[in-house]
């Protein structure tokens, strides 16, 4: 986030810089120069930025003609001033979540972005990003989610139905007992997805137990909840990953998928998916 935060200064400071950028079609230094600090988030089209693309350009900056040999380091301490002043404002941690831009989107609703290539798992349809590998989330015996790597991090996301109503603001403190319960820690939280859990989750890694960080995420839909994990090193930063706010808020959930429509209970229960043979 800091190098786009140079960036962005950069654009300002060379007109030139500026006017290239816009010519490659590239949507979001423009978006964020003008206060969108929305622009960082993955679009319909995935087109944030590429880390490639804000590298290149930085060093096409400092190689430019005219600027000075330290003014990429005086351009990243303005950079870090700039940017804990975005966090300050509070605007990254606004709840962006089925707020008629963003999802996640029940099957029936419209506007469900035909934009987003979406993998179809039956109740859950998950959009696709590049390297992101997809794993299926098996629970006695069923597979009833998808867990998405995401480098060092992982997202499981899994739809519940929820006949009874909006139900989140009931599951938190359960999800938090029960972290709680295991030896972690957990407390409520807001971000850019809205209500949920910062947890420290006793797992095994390298035969100990460690906590790891990790963001527990719900967002309540018409007759069912849609459940995210996050986790890893730096789940808990102040800003959501882009990736994991894209692949929750664009995801679909179909219940009319479901199996057992006719007997469906009316508890809270947990969907099992269809996993496709080819995957």
């Amino acid at each position: 986030m800091l190098l786009v935060a140079a960036l962005c200064l950069a654009a300002v400071e060379d007109p030139a810089l500026a006017e290239q950028i816009a010519e490659s079609g590239d949507t979001m230094l423009p978006r964020l120069i003008s206060g969108d600090f929305q622009a960082i988030d993955l679009d319909a089209d995935n087109a944030a930025m590429s880390w490639e693309r804000v590298v290149a350009r930085l060093s096409d900056y400092a190689r430019s003609p005219g600027v000075a040999p330290h003014a990429f380091d005086v351009l990243l301490t303005q950079a870090e001033d700039l940017w804990s002043e975005v966090l300050e404002s509070g605007e990254m941690a606004r709840p962006r979540i089925r707020d008629g831009e963003s999802g996640p989107w029940d099957a029936a609703e419209v506007p469900v972005s035909a934009t987003v290539e979406r993998l179809d798992y039956g109740v859950l349809k998950v959009p696709r990003l590049e390297g992101v590998r997809i794993h299926p989330l098996n629970a006695g015996g069923h597979t009833v989610g998808v867990v998405l790597s995401l480098g060092d991090h992982a997202f499981s996301l899994q739809a519940f139905r929820a006949p009874a109503g909006p139900i989140w603001g009931e599951v938190r403190p359960k999800v938090i007992q029960d972290v709680r319960n295991r030896g972690g820690t957990a407390e409520d939280a807001e971000s850019s997805f809205g209500c949920e859990v910062c947890a420290q989750i006793p797992v095994i890694k390298d035969g100990r137990q460690v906590l790891q960080p990790t963001r527990i995420v719900g967002c309540d839909g018409p007759g069912w909840l849609l459940r995210g994990a996050y986790g890893g090193p730096s789940a808990l930063a102040d800003v959501v990953d882009p990736r994991a706010h894209h692949l929750f808020t664009q995801a679909v959930v179909d219940l009319s998928a479901a199996a057992n429509q006719v007997d469906a209970p009316q508890e809270i229960t947990a969907l099992e998916i269809r996993w496709p043979a080819t995957e």
